[in-house]
């Protein structure tokens, strides 16, 4: 196991260099550059000259990367624009924030689906098995900011049960009131990320209930519930986890739409500040953290794979 875990984390290694290229080549081709974030029209050439040089951004493309790439080897992300702040600090303040609120939601809405999704398999065609799949359709369709909003009007303003924004009171840093913050936030993302995984677990259910094994199992004599608790339900967990792993990018941007309407001071709200003040060193620290998570969520992937199937080995899971 661990000489997979070092093999696939050596594998990683390049992409990650192929992709901080492509995020730093990505904010080169932007309409606007750092200066432009920085300055007014009113500034003259001379002082526009000399923050572009201040900025290395007259150097050639190559050296500005291997000048960046070589901060961010050493931990430094450098400083935000806006606010002057070290990125790196934003992001530690902010992303056990944006965990906080995710990881529930997600673990939540897994469970959910698991739970209905295999029920729904087990009641194929039946009025429980058409009442789930509706409500997965119309969980898919439905707008994460609109039901925001719907929570926001309902139990915000009209009932007036839980605040409507940020994650702490002025003056209260009680659990009691984060918990009366996290809730409206909590329950949208955990309706957002339900009906896909729903969706996922019923389709797998129902593709391994047509599978030969099942039949065999039947001509054996072994009852519904056992070929589904024994068989079934054990195969279906396998696509489950890639998901988990797919998932591990979410405790970073997957709230980004939430954390902005509810002022929840996440690490997604933090992104889309930057991207409207054109904030571009927040915009590649945010970028790169998210794509160094996709891949380490799917070495995780590969991993728990295997912890769940013993019968596949190693060697097979590794590209």
């Amino acid at each position: 196991m661990l000489a997979f875990a070092a093999r696939r984390l050596a594998q990683i290694v390049p992409m990650l260099l192929l992709v901080t290229v492509a995020v730093f080549l990505a904010i080169q081709i932007a309409p606007y550059d750092v200066v432009d974030s920085i300055t007014t029209p009113q500034m003259s050439a001379e002082t526009i000259a000399m923050w572009r040089d201040r900025y290395g951004l007259d150097d050639p493309i190559a050296v500005q990367y291997l000048r960046w790439l070589g901060q961010v080897l050493q931990g430094d992300l450098g400083y935000s624009l806006a606010s002057r702040h070290s990125i790196a600090a934003d992001l530690a303040q902010r992303l056990p924030n944006t965990v906080l609120l995710v990881l529930p939601a997600y673990v939540t809405a897994l469970l959910l689906a698991i739970g209905l999704g295999l029920l729904a398999a087990a009641r194929h065609q039946k009025l429980s098995d058409r009442l789930i799949d509706a409500a997965n359709a119309f969980g898919l369709a439905m707008p994460p900011f609109w039901f925001a909003l719907l929570l926001i009007y309902l139990f915000g303003y009209y009932l007036n049960w839980f605040p409507i924004i940020g994650m702490h009171a002025v003056g209260d840093r009680g659990l009691g009131d984060l918990l009366r913050h996290l809730v409206m936030p909590y329950l949208v993302l955990t309706a957002a990320f339900y009906p896909e995984l729903a969706r996922y677990v019923r389709s797998s259910a129902i593709t391994q209930l047509g599978e030969d094994y099942v039949t065999v199992q039947r001509a054996f004599g072994a009852t519904e519930p056992e070929i589904f608790r024994r068989h079934v339900s054990r195969n279906v967990l396998l696509p489950v986890v890639t998901q988990i792993g797919v998932a591990l990018p979410m405790l970073v941007t997957g709230a980004v739409i939430t954390e902005t309407i509810f002022s929840w001071p996440g690490v997604g709200s933090y992104f889309l500040q930057a991207a409207r003040a054109m904030d571009y060193p927040v915009i590649l620290a945010v970028l790169l953290l998210s794509a160094t998570l996709v891949m380490l969520g799917n070495l995780l992937a590969d991993i728990l794979y295997v912890v769940v199937d013993p019968r596949v080995r190693l060697g097979q899971v590794a590209p």
